[in-house]
């Protein structure tokens, strides 16, 4: 099964290179703090949170900073048991 690609609905490639950049930034911030099985999971979370801010600023740290902060706020999902 092909993963989502949530830049996908980012219509302008400068902003998609934006949102790219902002989620390598922001994974490489909280990557290490996470349990080596959860990293995929979360590392989609994260794209979905950057892909979801990417048109509230103009600024790739800015964006970077409010995913991380959103990222940390709601915590990682827990899987059904």
């Amino acid at each position: 099964m092909t993963e989502p690609n949530p830049f996908a609905i980012l219509d302008d490639p400068v902003v998609m290179a934006r949102a790219e950049a902002a989620w390598a930034t922001a994974w490489s911030y909280v990557e290490q703090s996470l349990k080596e099985e959860e990293r995929e999971r979360q590392s989609q979370r994260m794209i979905f949170i950057v892909a979801s801010t990417a048109l509230e600023t103009d600024d790739v740290h800015e964006l970077a900073h409010r995913s991380i902060k959103r990222f940390l706020q709601e915590g990682p999902l827990q899987r059904p048991t």
